[in-house]
């Protein structure tokens, strides 16, 4: 526990927050270790952890910088405090008491091992996984297999490589830290976690699923608004342009995700698009035009 810092980015959610440094408390990690990066919170967030934990970490920001450069502040940090490994939370996220106990002791034991993620539970109901590993889809690199809205089960509880963790609440190793740079600054928010594991595999490191850690997770991203829609298209084609193979590859994606975005109002309502279309094709158009 001594090589183990914490990095929890957060925007607006001074009460969550202070409901998971609560539960990382009761799984015995040090307030000391733990630094929380506000991106310019407009609530009491900055206030509320002060008087409460006033021994936290603190990295006030006077901008929303994003998920992604927030993140990496917090993993500078840490890594020049000498930690071996980082564990990045969401701010929305309540820990096991044993959960990282579980983590720590496989990535010991495995020096292949890059980044290693819980199981994560959602808030409410406690009892429905959110996140239980993933795999890549082999064309456009969406999650398959990620065992979504299951109830606990034997094939939902192995210990197993996975291509996906997700930056809700991932055990990542100094030296891949040090050698990816962290989070890509690119994608503002959402993705970035993709690109992250994706260069992560690519420098031959495993990504390992531990069923046995668990976290719940309040899931603030879910909402369907204008914002949302902007930021979450935006950074897929980002995604799709970095990682394409070739040439054809990157066209086929590109109209793919232009497609997707007029179909699946109709097939899945505004959930496809995260929000109003419009502003999910103004994302996808800012992310086909930015220099990469």
């Amino acid at each position: 526990m001594n090589d183990l810092w914490v990095v929890i980015p957060t925007f607006n959610r001074a009460n969550d927050l202070l409901d998971c440094i609560n539960s990382l408390h009761d799984a015995r990690i040090r307030s000391e270790r733990v630094i929380v990066v506000d991106n310019h919170s407009q609530d009491d967030t900055v206030q509320k952890l002060l008087a409460q934990f006033p021994e936290v970490a603190l990295i006030p920001l006077d901008d929303n910088l994003g998920a992604a450069k927030a993140s990496n502040i917090g993993f500078e940090c840490a890594l020049e405090q000498g930690a071996e490994y980082i564990l990045r939370l969401d701010s929305d996220t309540v820990v096991d008491p044993e959960f990282c106990f579980h983590l720590l002791d496989k990535a010991k034991r495995d020096p292949q091992i890059g980044v290693l993620s819980p199981k994560i539970y959602y808030y409410e109901p406690p009892d429905k996984i959110w996140f239980a590993g993933a795999n890549q889809h082999p064309w456009h690199f969406g999650a398959t297999h990620g065992h979504r809205h299951e109830k606990d089960s034997p094939h939902n509880s192995q210990v197993q490589e996975i291509d996906y963790a997700w930056g809700a609440a991932m055990l990542i190793k100094r030296e891949v830290l040090e050698k990816t740079g962290g989070f890509d600054p690119d994608f503002f928010v959402y993705y970035e976690e993709v690109d992250f594991c994706l260069r992560v595999k690519e420098l031959g490191y495993k990504l390992v699923f531990i069923p046995d850690s668990h976290v719940w997770h309040k899931v603030g991203s879910s909402a369907n608004n204008t914002w949302t829609a902007y930021h979450w298209n935006r950074s897929k084609m980002l995604l799709y342009r970095k990682h394409a193979k070739n040439t054809i590859h990157v066209i086929s994606l590109i109209l793919f995700a232009f497609l997707y975005a007029m179909i699946s109002p109709v097939i899945h309502g505004k959930s496809g698009n995260r929000g109003p279309f419009r502003h999910a094709v103004r994302g996808l158009w800012q992310g086909f035009k930015e220099n990469l």
